[in-house]
């Protein structure tokens, strides 16, 4: 008599997985299907759906935007898009590499500062959590862009110093230029 428990709880087990298996990339969308659960969470709780906003480099970008004009316009009274006040050509500018170290207020943004102060007010220390923009470096292809702003704040301080060492060690210039490349 025990044996029946245990096989009614193998077959609702084997039912359950026959039905929750998705065998192919149309199931996930679909609400009973395990690839659903990611696009749903990150719809829900980001406001992010990949068919519609791109990558989430860009669908962050144009979050911190909309806060950024939000600000301006609330608080500084001022509008880019009003023709009545003088155009600003870096509301335009397209969005730059996603990293903390040439723009760290772009990286961390206000969403990082209110992390941080949540924290805080928690008993813990500031540190300002960007949630979005680490999303985006976890993202493919974050890692290079991250790294791609780093060398953007770095390499000029690798020319400098090679050009020192370079003519510290008096070593003939064969190519030009070339060699602070």
């Amino acid at each position: 008599m025990k044996l029946l428990p245990f096989s009614s709880g193998l077959g609702a087990l084997g039912l359950s997985l026959i039905v929750g298996c998705a065998s192919h990339t149309s199931d996930m969308n679909r609400h009973w299907s395990e690839r659903s659960i990611g696009p749903r969470v990150s719809r829900a709780f980001l406001t992010y759906d990949w068919e519609k906003d791109g990558s989430y480099r860009d669908f962050a970008w144009q979050k911190k935007q909309d806060i950024n004009l939000t600000v301006r316009r609330h608080f500084f009274n001022n509008n880019p898009e009003n023709p009545f006040q003088p155009g600003d050509e870096s509301f335009y500018a397209p969005r730059p590499p996603n990293s903390l170290l040439p723009r760290p207020w772009n990286y961390i943004h206000l969403e990082g500062l209110a992390t941080g102060a949540i924290l805080y007010a928690a008993g813990g220390m500031f540190v300002p959590i960007p949630i979005d923009s680490v999303i985006g470096t976890l993202e493919e292809g974050g890692d290079d862009e991250f790294m791609q702003g780093v060398g953007e704040t770095f390499r000029p301080v690798g020319v400098v110093t090679a050009s020192f060492m370079h003519d510290a060690l008096a070593l003939p210039e064969t190519q030009g230029d070339a060699w602070r490349h």
